[in-house]
């Protein structure tokens, strides 16, 4: 399907092709008008680079998938600092208590997933909390597995 779709012109015109349908008016450029270079307030495009779309379908899921491995890095990051600078704990010493920073990012997460206009998102940002812990295990049973396979 075209975009010159059902436009006809009258067949005598010397620039009508042989199937009679007319080429749309090409629209005039910045660089075709002067006065627009100059006067930025004239100038028909927003101010927003054109790649940012929130209304692209990829764009919910991939924010809502990052901002969930990135809920969870940070919060355990931040639990693990302030832990360890305000009050001396070793959180090596219990990693158990990370599980309140995941439980914290989790009931987050819920409230988000309960309420109808951030529900999509939500679920993206659940995924990616969900996944990153599994990432992490994978990988350390993964990188343990092969340096005792090649150590012996």
């Amino acid at each position: 399907m075209s975009t010159d779709e059902g436009v006809r012109v009258a067949q005598g015109d010397p620039e009508t092709p042989p199937d009679g349908t007319a080429t749309p008016p090409e629209e005039p450029t910045p660089a075709d008008d002067p006065a627009s270079l100059d006067d930025p307030a004239s100038s028909s495009e927003p101010d927003a680079p054109r790649f940012w779309h929130r209304e692209h379908p990829v764009f919910t899921p991939l924010a809502g998938f990052f901002a969930g491995v990135a809920a969870i890095l940070v919060a355990l990051l931040a639990l693990g600092w302030l832990l360890d600078m305000v009050i001396g704990y070793d959180v090596s010493d219990h990693p158990w208590i990370l599980l309140v920073a995941v439980g914290l990012v989790l009931v987050v997460d819920l409230v988000l997933i309960a309420l109808p206009r951030t529900r999509r998102f939500a679920r993206y940002m659940l995924f990616g909390v969900l996944l990153t812990p599994l990432v992490v295990a994978l990988t350390a049973v993964a990188t343990t597995y092969l340096l005792l396979r090649s150590d012996g």
